[in-house]
């Protein structure tokens, strides 16, 4: 399924009702280099939507949809939960590698520092967005089949982003 302008449309109007602040871009955004040679199953869907914004953060600007601007920069890395895991793993090779794996399939596309860390991924091999949180990041639940399934949920209110 295509994303749709009509899907993106409602999924602005639905963060501005929460209170989300939503700058959409000018011109169309690139994902770095070093994102797209690691990921290289990034849904279109995603890719379609996330190009038209330059930020999406809730009111208190601790939860935010990953852009292509924050994977260029910002406070917070894209792969700063992963890398808090490995840290945990403290060396243990056959820890770290599992940790690695993990994340070389999962995408994360929202990263929450308000409370518990938490985020919102895709998973690489499935299609499916996954809801996981500190301290064992990879052990996520499946909340949506896909991304498109995703926005229609958060739209729907049948999925909540809170802190």
């Amino acid at each position: 399924m295509d994303m749709t302008i009509d899907l993106i449309e409602n999924f602005t109007e639905w963060a501005k009702k929460k209170g989300w602040t939503i700058a959409r871009a000018e011109t169309a955004m690139e994902l770095p280099k070093e994102v797209t040679t690691r990921y290289k199953n990034i849904p279109k869907q995603w890719l379609e939507f996330i190009i038209s914004f330059v930020d999406i953060m809730n009111s208190t600007d601790d939860m935010w949809f990953l852009t292509c601007e924050n994977f260029l920069d910002g406070g917070w890395s894209y792969n700063d939960f992963e890398n808090m895991s490995l840290e945990a793993a403290d060396g243990d090779e056959e820890w770290s590698a599992e940790i690695k794996t993990f994340w070389d399939n999962t995408f994360p596309i929202i990263m929450s520092v308000g409370g518990d860390y938490q985020y919102y991924a895709i998973e690489l091999d499935s299609g499916k967005v996954v809801q996981g949180w500190e301290p064992e990041f990879e052990y996520p639940s499946v909340v949506a089949e896909s991304f498109v399934e995703f926005l229609e949920k958060l739209i729907a209110s049948e999925i909540e982003l809170v802190v």
